[in-house]
């Protein structure tokens, strides 16, 4: 299952997955900030406001990624995409939906009283910087390289999430 979630369905291409580890991290860092900006304002947001900002991120996101890839498509071959191109292209969008998991099940325990909203959105965050590690992860453990520059690519992922996650705190 997370083999099909990080790195494409069986018999995917290296494109095909590629394609679809780059969105998925392009939309972790998206939802990323996202759930900082929301953090930002905790003490006035609610749980279904925060379920419904992120719901509604990432599925717009995504919405835009896909009609992106289907005018760059038309664009690039003067046609439609086939079935199997936009069945292709479906899943480089939409199988990113993945990335809301973690964030919705930490935000329904919030809703049953687990966690407060402020540190359930501060676990989401360090939720999708763990996320952004696994699809590094999966993507690095392919390449044929030293086992230390993997780690390296995996220390540089982390960093980065850190990052971005320290650049949204400082600005917000």
């Amino acid at each position: 299952m997370a083999a099909v979630l990080f790195s494409g369905p069986p018999g995917a291409t290296a494109q095909q997955r590629s394609e679809a580890l780059k969105e998925r991290v392009y939309v972790t860092f998206t939802t990323l900030a996202v759930t900082i900006a929301v953090e930002r304002d905790s003490e006035h947001a609610t749980i279904g406001g925060a379920a419904l900002t992120l719901l509604l991120t990432v599925v717009g996101t995504l919405l835009a990624v896909f009609v992106a890839d289907v005018t760059a498509h038309m664009v690039r071959d003067s046609s439609l995409p086939s079935r199997a191109e936009l069945a292709h292209l479906a899943y480089v969008s939409f199988g990113s939906l993945g990335v809301l998991l973690a964030p919705m099940a930490i935000l329904g325990l919030s809703a049953l009283g687990v966690v407060g909203l402020a540190p359930a959105l501060r676990l989401i965050a360090v939720a999708l910087v763990a996320t952004l590690m696994v699809v590094t992860l999966f993507a690095v453990r392919r390449l044929r390289v030293r086992p230390r520059l993997k780690i390296l690519v995996l220390a540089i992922m982390a960093v980065l999430g850190l990052a971005v996650l320290a650049l949204e705190l400082a600005i917000h």
